[in-house]
């Protein structure tokens, strides 16, 4: 039994970065920045709190010094959370009862051979034979397009209606076609 050869591993998700534009790009690292800068503004009093754990004094100074600081502070985040979840909550039900009786949902149109074979740019015969196989191996070139396809039909489907086959067919016994898609 001959081992088939192992093809590279093609990622789940096709990282494409180069089809990102400047601005774009620009405009994300800022966002991250912000998010960053908020979320170290956010954990800085858990750090806190672990460095007087460790014996940081400056616990002393700005927390155990003026306790009533410290709870009004709490207090101001936990309306800043209560707000920003009353608006999302707000956002929410208003989407609702703007959309809850209207579906823009359609059914999309079925796709012919040609279709698939323009959208992959392949031969619309290679669409052809990939659609009566029971399994299909893809080939990919180094950029993703899809370079052939190996079709392995049942060796029944081989035989002609009406005539008997010559063997008795299990389920293993197949033949695999190759078709050439550039």
């Amino acid at each position: 039994m001959s081992h088939p050869v192992p093809r590279p591993r093609i990622p789940e998700i096709i990282h494409r970065p180069d089809l990102v534009t400047a601005s774009r790009k620009g405009v994300m690292a800022l966002i991250a920045t912000i998010g960053w800068m908020i979320w170290l503004y956010l954990i800085s009093p858990l750090s806190a709190l672990f460095a007087w754990w460790f014996g940081y004094d400056r616990m002393n100074l700005f927390v155990l010094s003026d306790p009533a600081h410290t709870i009004r502070t709490l207090m101001l985040y936990a309306m800043v959370i209560a707000a920003g979840g009353a608006l999302f909550i707000l956002w929410a039900v208003y989407n609702w009862l703007r959309f809850r009786r209207v579906d823009r949902r359609r059914v999309p149109e079925t796709a012919t051979e040609a279709d698939i074979a323009s959208a992959f740019a392949i031969p619309t015969q290679s669409v052809l034979d990939a659609r009566g196989g029971k399994v299909l191996a893809f080939n990919f070139d180094d950029h993703g397009q899809i370079m052939d396809i190996e079709t392995t039909r049942a060796l029944s489907e081989k035989t002609p209606a009406g005539t008997p086959a010559s063997k008795p067919l299990d389920n293993a016994a197949s033949e695999t076609i190759p078709h050439a898609c550039k």
